[in-house]
């Protein structure tokens, strides 16, 4: 194969993305020339049409994969979360370049803070559908919050809160992080406009515990005929395997609910290093509700045998109460002279001051909980680990590079960060009662070091905890340990298995 011909949509978003996979296949088979061909389709022709209004099928596909059957084009580049959940004869997707972030973002106008009626701008059933229930927590203000459709691409959505008088968009971050890696000279203006623009804006990255993404959303999918080998062969060079099949199973999933692009269910497929989390959130067609999460890791297999009833530590989260927390009075003022930093907040009750944190600060928590707890005080956060581990799930800043501090205890164990200590620790008693249990959980890895200092004879048993750091550092000293999705899970698990 001398020349391989992509076609794609052709706005800038859609330009960027068939650049993106043009530049994979000229690495891996310099020897091929390629060439675009970019063409507008339905759903770009009607920008007025509420896409839930629109066919359910193809809106933005249909006319790329005819250039496919008729052969002007040997490959096209979509949007994977743009297809329909079962492809028709004659075309497959038969790879995928490493997936970009599947999570939305929202942007608030700094002037409707502390308004009390929102009106949020979105495509999508989905997000609306999820959004209403996280929202209302997750911001740092009581209001009612109605959403109304918009049309365009991201540059024109963004302008389109600019100049009107709705208060919020949410878009998703994949297509605001390709506009601001792209390298590209074409792309330069699109690039400085949203930068911009999103600087004008408070933002937040959306979790996915709250408001699981659109199956495939962040992926992109390589369709092409189905009887083409010699094309298959050069895009498997570049396809990503494990995020089409991650992908796979979120299109899958959505199909067992009779699912297209304008279904309310958010499925999201997260790979960890150590397993998958799994998350379906929404409503079906007939009205059910939906909200599972899963953890998927073969190191749990086997974890459990029988559990005797009183063979199992904590009964509850109270009975690990192995610490007094006690302030740092100096914190604060530390606290009140930072600026243009990341602070990472561990737990709910390290920042106990309302609005202490400088608004040119970005805030990341470790959870829901945490997250909650600091927007009823008044913060503004831009996004959470959602209980992952800090190493699974970045902090991070999409529009520019910041330092980042850890607010946690004076003696935390991670050093990942630089700390920044609110409080300290002092030990308390601890029950004898842990001598006797094979299986624990533990919420830290802190409690796991002070347990196991006075009973050192548990080392051996039986451990679990979250994701991320605590797990790496209590398997390193009790190699039996597990990883599971929150102590409530873990819970569920023993109360399987109880005689």
């Amino acid at each position: 194969m001398k020349t391989l011909k992509i076609v794609s949509r052709k706005s800038p978003l859609a330009r960027i993305q068939a650049l993106l996979v043009a530049e994979k296949i000229s690495q891996s088979s310099p020897d091929i020339q390629i060439q675009h061909l970019f063409k507008s389709t339905l759903g770009d022709a009607d920008l007025t049409t509420p896409l839930n209004k629109m066919p359910d099928i193809g809106v933005f596909t249909n006319d790329i994969r005819d250039d496919l059957l008729s052969g002007e084009a040997d490959i096209a580049v979509h949007s994977w979360k743009d297809l329909p959940v079962e492809l028709e004869e004659g075309t497959e997707i038969v790879g995928t370049t490493e997936r970009a972030d599947m999570r939305d973002m929202l942007f608030l106008k700094k002037g409707s803070m502390q308004k009390k009626d929102l009106i949020i701008l979105s495509s999508s059933p989905r997000r609306e559908k999820n959004l209403s229930n996280f929202l209302p927590i997750a911001l740092p203000f009581q209001a009612e919050i109605s959403f109304k459709d918009v049309r365009g691409n991201i540059h024109t959505r963004l302008k389109k809160l600019i100049a009107g008088e709705e208060d919020a968009l949410v878009v998703a971050k994949a297509a605001i992080d390709r506009f601001i890696g792209s390298k590209s000279d074409e792309f330069k203006n699109e690039k400085e406009e949203l930068l911009e623009i999103v600087e004008s804006l408070n933002w937040m990255v959306l979790p996915l515990s709250q408001n699981p993404c659109a199956a495939a959303q962040g992926a992109l999918a390589i369709e092409a005929r189905q009887n083409d080998g010699a094309v298959k062969e050069v895009i498997a060079k570049i396809s990503n395997q494990s995020d089409f099949n991650a992908v796979e199973i979120e299109r899958s999933i959505l199909k067992s609910y009779g699912g297209g692009c304008h279904q309310k269910i958010g499925v999201s497929n997260e790979s960890l290093k150590s397993g998958n989390v799994l998350t379906v959130k929404g409503e079906t067609e007939d009205g059910k509700e939906i909200s599972e999460r899963f953890f998927n890791a073969d190191a749990t297999d086997g974890y459990f045998d029988s559990v005797n009833a009183e063979n199992f530590f904590p009964k509850d989260k109270t009975e690990q109460q192995f610490f007094k927390r006690e302030p740092l009075s100096e914190a604060n003022e530390r606290i009140k002279a930072l600026k243009n930093y990341g602070i990472y907040v561990s737990r709910s009750n390290t920042l106990e001051t309302p609005n202490l944190i400088d608004k040119s600060n970005i805030i990341w928590t470790s959870g829901i909980d945490t997250w909650k707890s600091l927007a009823k005080k008044g913060y503004w956060v831009n996004g959470s680990s959602d209980s992952l581990g800090e190493d699974n799930s970045k902090e991070e800043s999409p529009f520019k590079k910041v330092n980042w501090l850890k607010i946690s205890h004076k003696d935390n164990l991670d050093d990942s960060k630089e700390l920044l200590a609110t409080y300290k620790l002092t030990p308390l008693d601890i029950s004898s009662r842990l001598k006797e249990c094979e299986y624990f959980y533990w919420m830290s890895a802190s409690s796991f070091k002070l347990a196991t200092k006075q009973y050192p004879e548990i080392i051996n048993r039986n451990h679990a905890c979250g994701l991320g750091k605590t797990f790496d550092l209590i398997q390193a000293v009790a190699p039996n340990t597990s990883a599971f999705l929150s102590y409530e899970n873990w819970k569920e698990e023993i109360s399987k298995k109880i005689k």
